[in-house]
């Protein structure tokens, strides 16, 4: 099944497989609409809403209603589909919200308690479920809904927003801390854009000043409760507000809860066993969104990373996304498809990743993310981006409309790039490089054609507090090796295995060999580029040195859940392979 709606209008590329981002895109829409098990059918998605417990995690009402509701609203905005699986779901909906405006079981009266964190986490996913679907589609009844629904969270906010709830729900509860509160934001800030109604926003002003951090907390619930208050500054224009976000993010990437690939785990330190899909989107989002509020490059970075890498590593071969397990040198298998949130919650990245691709500033259109997208500065000057990075090196930059007077077009040089050449019609272009950007100023035709070629580069990266161990990046992607495409890397004594690579310690570049187009992987979300030979001294019989496939993480996607990954080697001392060859 494809989603031509999707290919025009969202992210404006092909559908073959090499356009990686939109095969991905389509492969976790055709789960949530035809997938399964378990296939999201109306009475299914709204067991948490009735509520009927015929299904896992219905004690979170709305949870899985207002995320699949958000989720394909998102996508029916940007495209233009009308999907009947939506609205079916919404007019149901409708028929279940109690009388005081929250959906699901009754909340305990009077108290807060376990029980009822989790009905509020789960309306708080509704309340922007629905607000998400009024942007798609400006029904009456729905923003009514909506208005019901926060005015039950503003009826709460005296006793959950609370110092004593806060501390009551502070300590090592996870699924069912205080993060369950601090999500409505989201929802809250969205009702007073809408509405312009000063209680939902003096609601939102108070819970913003409870998000805060803290041991074990549940990450996918702070990094939701963050944007909600990034959502906040941006509507009310308060600069303590972003400071308050840009602090807490500098904090968590201090912390060590950011890890190297790219991921956020489920829970904070010392918590740290698996990652979270949820968490991996929210991630994705929060930079994306401090990216266009601030045009800091680190929060483009972060974004870029986590998108190429972990983003990619959580998604299922069916379209899911969920959890992996994480270990003292990589990953193991799945522990879950988390069909009931990370699911719906990677789909919902997707259009902010799209939306964020070109932006445009001051008269110029900045080519920001090296995938697929388009840019324009009005119908004057219209670009569409082509990349074949990850199978060639390359990008293509199509001008599908240009005006008369000359444009300006500012191509991002990444950290992990040494160069752009940039060429056009067979002629090199030289720009001038200012701030990260090349600027390219000129008076463009219909129908030019930009090809642009990256100097990439290929990194050690030393794991934090272990010098002895390292890591390889090539470009903007981290590398692995796993136990399907290297089973023999994996034998008994694997984490004594030292790993053999040329460095140059004045660049921290390295020199691999590149696997043969014969060796190179042929399935789809492969990344020949970054597929390596990696040469290891065996744990268990170093004299007889060993070859393993070094390739990006983010071709977990096709592979079968018990895929183990290695991404932290031990390296062998110079020399070493040499002498024990002699041996």
């Amino acid at each position: 099944m494809r989603f031509h709606g999707l290919t025009v209008l969202l992210l404006g590329c092909s559908l073959g497989l090499a356009d990686d981002l939109t095969a991905r895109f389509e492969l976790t829409l055709n789960r949530v609409l035809k997938g399964g098990p378990p296939a999201y059918l109306p009475g299914f998605v709204l067991a948490d809403a009735i509520p009927q417990h015929t299904r896992r995690f219905t004690e979170y009402c709305g949870d899985v209603s207002g995320r699949y509701i958000g989720a394909l609203s998102v996508y029916s905005k940007a495209s233009g589909a009308r999907l009947s699986e939506l609205e079916n779901v919404v007019r149901k909906l409708l028929t279940l919200q109690r009388a005081d405006g929250h959906f699901g079981d009754p909340l305990d009266s009077g108290k807060a308690t376990t029980r009822n964190m989790a009905i509020l986490w789960g309306n708080g996913r509704l309340l922007i479920g629905l607000l998400e679907y009024y942007q798609y589609n400006q029904r009456a009844e729905v923003l009514a809904a909506a208005r019901k629904l926060g005015d039950f969270f503003a009826g709460m906010a005296p006793l959950y927003n609370s110092e004593e709830v806060q501390q009551q729900f502070s300590g090592d509860l996870l699924a069912v801390g205080y993060i369950c509160w601090t999500q409505c934001l989201e929802g809250l800030v969205e009702l007073a854009r809408v509405t312009g109604e000063n209680k939902y926003l003096d609601t939102a002003r108070a819970v913003a000043a409870r998000v805060d951090r803290f041991p074990a907390q549940h990450s996918h619930g702070f990094l939701t409760s963050l944007r909600g208050v990034l959502d906040l500054h941006r509507l009310s224009g308060d600069a303590k507000l972003l400071a308050q976000v840009e602090t807490q993010w500098q904090a968590l990437v201090e912390s060590g809860n950011v890890l190297p690939h790219g991921a956020i785990p489920e829970a904070f330190a010392p918590k740290i066993k698996r990652d979270e899909g949820c968490s991996e989107a929210d991630w994705l989002r929060l930079n994306l969104a401090l990216w266009n509020t601030t045009r800091k490059q680190q929060y483009l970075q972060a974004a870029e990373w986590t998108l190429f890498n972990e983003f990619q590593f959580n998604q299922f071969r069916t379209g899911d996304f969920g959890h992996r397990d994480l270990s003292a040198l990589g990953a193991g298998p799945a522990s879950a498809r988390a069909w009931w949130c990370c699911t719906l919650h990677g789909l919902r990245a997707f259009p902010e990743i799209a939306a964020c691709v070109f932006h445009e500033e001051n008269g110029t259109l900045f080519y920001d993310l090296p995938v697929n997208g388009y840019g324009r500065i009005g119908n004057d000057f219209v670009v569409h981006a082509d990349s074949q990075l990850g199978t060639v090196g390359i990008i293509n930059l199509d001008i599908q409309a240009a005006g008369k007077s000359s444009q300006s077009l500012a191509i991002r040089l990444p950290q992990w790039a040494r160069n752009v050449g940039i060429n056009l019609g067979g002629k090199k272009l030289d720009g001038i490089l200012r701030n990260g950007y090349i600027h390219l100023t000129r008076t463009w035709k219909k129908n030019d054609r930009l090809l642009l070629a990256y100097d990439i580069r290929t990194r050690i990266m030393k794991k934090p507090g272990q010098t002895n161990l390292v890591a390889f990046t090539h470009g903007p992607w981290f590398l692995g090796v796993d136990n399907q495409g290297s089973p023999d890397f994996f034998g008994e004594l694997t984490a004594l295995n030292r790993v053999i690579a040329i460095s140059t310690p004045s660049t921290g570049e390295v020199t691999l060999e590149r696997v043969s187009s014969r060796q190179q992987s042929r399935t789809p979300f492969a990344v020949p580029m970054a597929e390596f030979n990696l040469r290891y001294l065996p744990g268990g019989y170093p004299a007889q040195p060993q070859q393993a496939v070094l390739r990006p993480i983010a071709e977990q996607t096709s592979l079968h859940d018990n895929t183990e990954w290695i991404f932290w080697f031990q390296t062998a001392p110079p020399g070493e392979e040499l002498k024990t060859q002699r041996e």
